[in-house]
């Protein structure tokens, strides 16, 4: 396939172990592990990179240490940082991650960014790819002129762009449901997904996403593997078991692997499973990227 643009964040993840997650006004002890570069879509950037996708990078950050050695990693990676847009108002990228048996809660503090303006060119770059990647919390940023984020979607898309958006942190809390008639391509985590559908069974939900043009609606059930919805047919991929280390990023990385496969020509129900196993990669490690190996590393963990 052509190249991929993958719009969001990247983040410094400061992370930490404790032994339990302390309840309000209590006290924990936590153990400081070393920083490592991540962010949400970031982390899904290098996954993709990884695996052979020619993927560029679009965010807005401050010029500072920390920014460039996140750039830095990045183009380590694999990715083209050249559509950066910085602004030196802005605080550092961090997020503080606190690992608690084998599971993990994030915090992300937020950046104050209102807005991100694109230039024509830049634009020209995102409607000449064949996917962009985001999430609605960060594509919903940007402008350019009197475009705003739908607009640039709708031109992107009319030029031939897949648009597919990670809905793991922002479950449509205002209900505008409408954004998804902008959308190729629905991933959810399980979390997400239930809280999306509210009393609705799963299947009837994921028909009301579909109704508004989406060609795959997919769901994340964690240890369980993945469902995968689309107007003809339902899959569901059993997941691996492996010793879990940390499982920040897996969501991550099994999107970009899922959209790999997809690019590559496999089925759905192929597609699944690579990515369940690239995300298996992933939390046998420490790290939002210990799942950016090769596709190669991919298909022996799928061979067991």
């Amino acid at each position: 396939m052509g190249y991929a643009v993958f719009v969001g964040d990247v983040a410094l993840d400061e992370y930490y172990r404790a032994d339990y997650w302390p309840t309000i006004q209590d006290k924990a002890i936590v153990r400081a592990l070393p920083a490592v570069p991540g962010g949400m879509i970031a982390n899904a950037a290098c996954v993709a990179a990884a695996l052979g996708l020619e993927v560029k990078f679009l965010a807005m950050l401050n010029s500072g240490a920390i920014t460039q050695l996140l750039l830095a990693d990045l183009q380590k990676s694999g990715v083209d940082t050249s559509l950066v847009v910085f602004d030196d108002t802005l605080p550092d990228a961090k997020c503080m991650i606190f690992l608690v048996g084998d599971e993990h809660t994030v915090l992300i503090p937020t950046m104050g960014i209102t807005h991100i303006d694109i230039t024509p060119a830049q634009l020209e770059v995102l409607a000449q790819a064949e996917l962009i990647y985001s999430t609605p919390v960060e594509f919903d940023l940007l402008r350019c002129g009197a475009m705003d984020s739908l607009a640039i979607i709708d031109y992107c898309r009319a030029r031939g762009a897949k648009i597919a958006y990670d809905l793991d942190v922002d479950y449509l809390q205002d209900g505008a449901d409408e954004r998804f008639a902008h959308l190729d391509i629905a991933f959810f985590n399980q979390v997400g997904f239930d809280r999306y559908r509210g009393d609705l069974a799963p299947q009837d939900a994921a028909a009301r996403l579909l109704s508004y043009g989406i060609e795959l609606v997919v769901v994340t059930l964690a240890a369980q593997g993945c469902i995968v919805f689309t107007p003809h047919e339902t899959v569901q991929v059993p997941g691996l078991n492996v010793a879990v280390v940390d499982v920040t990023g897996a969501g991550d990385t099994f999107c970009s692997s899922f959209l790999y496969a997809r690019s590559q020509g496999h089925d759905i129900k192929s597609a699944a499973a690579f990515a369940n196993a690239a995300a298996a990669i992933c939390v046998a490690g420490l790290g939002a990227r210990a799942g950016a190996v090769a596709p190669d590393v991919v298909v022996q963990m799928m061979q067991g």
